[in-house]
């Protein structure tokens, strides 16, 4: 797929999200958003899909909804996971590990791939350090 399209997607779905935090009312937190719940067209317009897990935002100046923890492995947030507590950064986060999905060509969790490779936050964390690492080194040398 070319990077025009992967882009179009990204913003599609990103825009769908948009829509259920700041439009939707009352506000909608998706809950499991992920690579499979986005179905496109035949022109590659994203259409979110799924609602079975989405809950109605916080109320009554609320900053979260506690609730038990659902979702996808690979695609739920640390904290939400931790606490139960769900926000609409809950589904921030699920959208970046979508976008690293596109851009990457890679998914979440890929068994075929080397074990070093199966997961792609582990596998974006670790090439991310290791730039780091080569940045940092290249700084030290004098011009």
């Amino acid at each position: 797929m070319d990077w025009t399209t992967r882009m179009k997607i990204a913003s599609g779905a990103a825009k769908g999200l948009e829509y259920l935090h700041d439009t939707a009312d009352p506000q909608i937190i998706y809950r499991d958003f992920k690579a499979s719940n986005i179905l496109l067209d035949e022109g590659f317009h994203p259409k979110l899909s799924d609602f079975g897990l989405a809950k109605l935002g916080p109320t009554e100046g609320k900053d979260h909804v506690s609730t038990r923890v659902m979702g996808t492995y690979g695609y739920c947030a640390p904290e939400y996971q931790r606490t139960g507590q769900l926000t609409t950064k809950s589904d921030v986060y699920s959208f970046g590990v979508v976008f690293l999905e596109i851009i990457s060509g890679r998914r979440v969790v890929d068994p075929s791939r080397p074990k070093e490779e199966q997961n792609l936050l582990h596998w974006v964390c670790r090439c991310f350090f290791s730039f780091n690492e080569v940045v940092r080194i290249i700084s030290l040398i004098p011009e």
